[in-house]
């Protein structure tokens, strides 16, 4: 129960009947003091607004403005304060009237001590009631408010953990501070993960540490309301964007790059598919999570996401299925790491089973399907190869080895893993090339640069970068000069031309610049060279 004393004004136009009510009451019993007197309604309403009653006591019939006219005024500005009105027997009727404002109370006059007693006892536990529930839910909602990081990361992690589980509509998203661009309506996910060795850091230590990450990010890039980070239940730390002006792709790679030269330990990153509608954030979350799996087993720090990726292949690396993580090393290409899992695989059925041959056929088997489902989903064919064919596989059934099962199993794997490495470095090669074109025919665009050619074949820049300097020994920003410094060379065999004009010519504004470029790519000075040719 609150212990605040409640404040009670009296007023009444005639004095007896003041000191009557005062005299009447046993105020300390009651835990009720009286802080004022009026005796009018208008001298009323000052009081009411300097000295803020709990209850008003009022006579109904007063002078100026009366009993009804000055409860009116008060419940109009001051909904909450208890109103007992004093009201004689011939006027109970008018007084009645008074229901419809709001008045807490009638009382008859002549006053009778106990009854005022017992309506004023009532009504403070009334009042002292409805404060203390006011109280528990200004409570309550300051532990929401102080603790709305934490109902959040429970609603983000709802969202990416079942597609049609879990639904929240506009006003729920709102109470935690999702504010959803629903016009935009796109979502993508993207996942770090950073080493913390158990030797150098305690669990609380990683826990600390991990949500001074996610406040880094949220502090440096995420400051517009629609794009979220969180930690998932692998504590892996979850980038959420829905803010058509931010390109997570660039903020994850830059983020992951700053933590692993910051914390000296090593940092992947699985991104997502951008997609639309808010049930696509599992898509995109098993997506990313794919993706980092496929990091751990290719040992590349950042992988985006397959757009053919299956949610059956989303399956997590944390629970060491021998199954998941060979799909996974296959997809990437990654021989030796696949045929270490499909023997482990074989090897932990045959442990349990010693004897069951024909179960390890059917395991083999299921091993091969696995594979060729795969190269189906990449739109390889394996049609051409021997050992990936119907009767190769079919051949598994006339072994009577565990060891020649298993020799048919890696030979399957090697081979597949062999023609996605190809069919991979064929597609990479071809972007290479298709972008070495479109950097020889618009070299003179001043504006030309890695983020610009990135967005003209939608790719992401850091993704771009790398597979082009695979693909030709040399960075994108070395490739661009190379060939704005050959085109210079053509054009001086035909004219001599200046410096600045040639500048002009091949897209670098600055000449001071162009003659840095040239001198780096040629080997000598721009002037000695026109000298000498």
């Amino acid at each position: 129960m609150n212990d605040r004393t409640l404040k009670v004004l009296i007023v009444d136009d005639e004095s007896n009947t003041r000191n009557l009510v005062n005299l009447s009451v046993d105020w300390n019993r009651l835990n009720m003091d009286v802080i004022g007197e009026a005796t009018s309604g208008l001298e009323a309403l000052d009081l009411v607004e300097s000295l803020n009653p709990d209850i008003v006591i009022t006579d109904i019939q007063m002078p100026y403005m009366d009993g009804l006219a000055l409860s009116k005024a008060v419940k109009e500005t001051h909904p909450d304060m208890a109103i007992v009105i004093l009201t004689a027997h011939d006027e109970f009727s008018y007084a009645q009237s008074a229901v419809s404002i709001g008045v807490s109370d009638f009382i008859l006059k002549p006053i009778d001590k106990n009854l005022l007693n017992d309506t004023l006892s009532r009504l403070g536990e009334k009042i002292n009631s409805h404060r203390l529930r006011l109280n528990e839910l200004e409570l309550s909602h300051q532990y929401f408010k102080n603790n709305i990081a934490v109902f959040q990361n429970k609603v983000l992690n709802d969202l990416i953990s079942n597609k049609s589980g879990y639904t929240y509509d506009l006003e729920e998203l709102g109470m935690v501070e999702l504010g959803f661009d629903t016009d935009y309506n796109t979502f993508q996910l993207s996942l770090i993960n950073i080493t913390l060795e158990k030797n150098r850091y305690t669990n609380l230590e990683r826990q600390v540490l991990l949500q001074n990450c996610c406040s880094y990010i949220k502090n440096t890039y995420f400051s517009s309301g629609k794009a979220f980070v969180f930690t998932d239940i692998y504590s892996n730390i979850a980038l959420l964007n829905n803010d058509r002006n931010i390109s997570l792709n660039d903020i994850s790679e830059h983020t992951a790059c700053y933590f692993r030269d910051q914390l000296s330990t090593s940092v992947y990153c699985g991104i997502g598919l951008a997609l639309e509608g808010t049930d696509s954030i599992y898509s995109s979350y098993n997506q990313a999570l794919n993706a980092l799996n496929m990091c751990f087993i290719t040992g590349e720090e950042i992988t985006f996401a397959d757009s053919q990726v299956t949610e059956h292949q989303s399956s997590i690396f944390y629970n060491n299925s021998s199954i998941d993580n060979m799909r996974l090393a296959i997809k990437a290409g990654s021989s030796s790491q696949a045929v270490t899992f499909s023997k482990e695989l074989l090897h932990n059925y045959s442990k349990v089973n010693i004897n069951d041959l024909d179960g390890v056929k059917i395991l083999a088997l299921n091993i091969c399907t696995c594979i060729k489902e795969i190269l189906n989903e990449m739109k390889i064919s394996f049609m051409a190869d021997l050992s990936l064919s119907g009767e190769m596989v079919l051949d598994i059934f006339k072994h009577d080895r565990y060891s020649d099962i298993e020799n048919t199993v890696v030979i399957m794997v090697e081979k597949a893993c062999a023609l996605i490495t190809e069919a991979l470095s064929t597609k990479n090669n071809s972007i290479v090339s298709q972008i070495k074109n479109y950097v020889d025919e618009n070299f003179s665009n001043y504006e030309l640069n890695l983020k610009v050619v990135a967005d003209k074949f939608y790719l992401n820049s850091s993704y771009l970068s790398r597979v082009f300097k695979k693909g030709t020994g040399i960075s994108f920003s070395e490739y661009l000069i190379k060939i704005r410094m050959e085109k210079a060379i053509s054009m001086l065999k035909i004219q001599d031309y200046k410096a600045y004009q040639l500048a002009q010519i091949v897209g670098i504004p600055d000449p001071n610049y162009f003659v840095k470029c040239f001198k780096k790519v040629v080997g000598i000075p721009f002037a000695e060279y026109k000298l000498k040719k």
